[in-house]
Parts: C-alpha cells; structure tokens; sequence
C-alpha cells in the first residue's frame, strides 16, 4: 500500500501567467493499492494513474484507491494538479518506481496542459516552468521563503474553462509590456527574496482585469492592501483570492482584519493563513 501526500499550489501569480507557481502547505493525500477493483474509472485520478501503467506497459487490475482531501476544489488552489500527481506517483510506486522525477513531471503536465501547478505541487518551493516538446524547463527560487499568504476562499467555485473564456483573443502590446516588466520585479524578487521587489511584480493586465470581473466582492477584498503592506491576487483561475505579504508575526492580525472586510459580503469567505513549502509530493509506504 503507497501513500502520497501533495501540496496545493498557487498559479500565476500576477503577471506569470501559466509559468509560475508556488506549493501551499495545505494537502491532499491518496492511498493507492493493487487490491481492489471497486474504483471510478472515470475520474482524475484513475487517468492520471493509467497514464503511468500504459506507458510501463502493466495492467491496471485490482488497482485501488482512496482520497483524504482537504483541498477545495473548483476554487483555484490547483486541486485538479493535486490528483494528477498523487496519481501518477501512486501508480510509479506501486510499480516499482520505473519513471524518474522529471518524466513523471513531463507526463503529468502533459497531462494537465501546463506545468505552472504541477511543478510546485511535485517538486515544492515556488517554481518557474515552461513545457517543451520533449521536456519540462523549470528552476527553483528560494526567495519565496521571505513571503507568507492568506488565502481566502469563497463559497462559490469557479471553473478553469469559464476563467479562461473571459481572456481575451489578443493582446495589446502596452499590456504584453506592462507584464513583462512586472515579471522581471517577480522573478528577481523571488530568487533573491527582496520582498519589494514582490510587491512591484505582483500586478497583471492579461488576465486578471477580465477574471476579476466573475468574483464578487473582489473590489472590496481588494481594500486590504490599503490597510497591510503586500499584494491581493488570484489564485490560479480563481475565486480564491490571495493576499501576499512578507513573512512576520503579524499574519494572524492582517487574517481578521481580512474577516472584517469580507463581512458584508454577500459570499461566505473562509480565510486561512497559508505558508510557502519546499516539500513537494511525498511518497510514503502505508
């Protein structure tokens, strides 16, 4: 019996649209066994495993497993790329461990489309990641380690597919240059921790301008920057929304002044503190 336990993520972070993502110390855990046959064959989960079995060449009979989750779904905090890899991992180990790391990464962004969550949710930390034909290229910044998060997450979902129809077909080149810039602040932030430098590249104008728009009461929860220093974004597609800030002793103070603001709110906003790690999925024996 394998256990593996993985992390959420958070995507795009402002202007890094499909590029980077960070793991949340908030997990889902599935256990995995050659024991049974009583699964949803239909589910995330299963295809994610049977990608791994195929490939190897085994079958899948009497393939078993079970979800601890603790993780929304629909609610931007990569719990789809949470099930893509706990599956694929589960099936590597219950197989021997026949793929390495980085084919694992591969086959799973293949199969999410992206790799901006699945490199975090597999590899932890915050990760910068592009996809190639042949491979996934990605680095590591550890300047992460210097911010904390509070994520407060609505009591409505949002699907990826309705977040994405709200972008644009093209864009304009002031806002390709805008998020360029934002992006290079990012970046060099992250890797060396200089959290202004965090705060300057957490601005975007290709997507969250038009996703803002599907989550009520973003302008409100968006207040809380004038009170706290740090930056709101969304999480991934959204609705969750993520207010960033340095690392401190004041996370719990800036969390109930966020429950201040949200309750007026038509939406019920659940609000949690939420840290960076750099552990990434962890395969353990049940």
């Amino acid at each position: 019996m394998i256990k593996v336990r993985v992390p959420a993520t958070t995507a795009n972070m402002g202007p890094g649209f499909d590029v980077i993502g960070m793991a949340l110390d908030l997990y889902n855990t599935f256990t995995f066994s050659m024991d049974g046959d009583n699964v949803d064959r239909g589910s995330m989960i299963y295809e994610a495993a049977k990608v791994v079995f195929d490939r190897a060449g085994e079958s899948m009979e009497k393939f078993n497993y079970s979800v601890e989750a603790d993780i929304p779904i629909a609610r931007g905090l990569g719990s789809s790329a949470t099930c893509i890899v706990g599956g694929m991992l589960g099936a590597n180990a219950l197989l021997g461990e026949p793929f390495s790391k980085e084919e694992i990464l591969k086959m799973a962004s293949d199969f999410e489309g992206h790799p901006d969550n699945i490199a975090p949710a597999l590899l932890g930390g915050c990760v910068i990641s592009i996809g190639t034909e042949d491979e996934v290229l990605y680095r590591k910044m550890a300047g992460s380690r210097a911010i904390s998060t509070i994520a407060a997450f609505p009591d409505f979902d949002l699907s990826t597919a309705e977040a994405r129809a709200v972008l644009p077909k093209a864009l304009t080149y002031p806002d390709g240059v805008a998020n360029i810039g934002r992006m290079a602040f990012l970046v060099h932030g992250l890797e060396t921790g200089d959290v202004e430098s965090i705060f300057l590249g957490l601005e975007d104008r290709i997507h969250e301008p038009y996703r803002s728009e599907l989550i009520a009461g973003y302008n409100t929860m968006k207040t809380i920057e004038e009170v706290y220093p740090g930056k709101m974004v969304i999480s991934g597609a959204g609705p969750t929304l993520l207010f960033v800030t340095e690392h401190g002793d004041n996370l719990e103070e800036i969390k109930v002044a966020w429950e201040k603001i949200s309750d007026p709110l038509d939406a019920t906003w659940d609000i949690r503190i939420l840290h960076t790690t750099d552990e990434g999925a962890e395969v353990m024996k049940a």
